[in-house]
């Protein structure tokens, strides 16, 4: 479980990388994509308002993705917040 807590992204960093740099998508494992949205400006604005609602849910996904792939129980995901 600690091993998979080290890779799990912390969602304060994740927060205030967006909120100073634009920074989100690349701290989620799609760097293609962030390079995307700085070339588009954040689609213009449009693309970074969206990113606000759905960063919390973006971020509790790559945690829940990471906690499958290290096969944490339910109960520990549960724990974890990530259910």
């Amino acid at each position: 479980m600690m091993i998979a807590q080290n890779e799990m992204a912390k969602s304060s960093t994740i927060w205030l990388l967006y909120l100073l740099l634009g920074w989100s998508y690349g701290s989620l494992g799609k760097v293609g994509l962030q390079i995307l949205f700085y070339l588009t400006l954040g689609g213009f604005g449009v693309w970074a308002l969206i990113r606000l609602f759905t960063l919390s849910g973006a971020i509790k996904d790559y945690n829940k993705k990471i906690a499958i792939r290290y096969r944490l129980t339910t109960e520990e995901m549960l724990q974890m917040g990530l259910i």
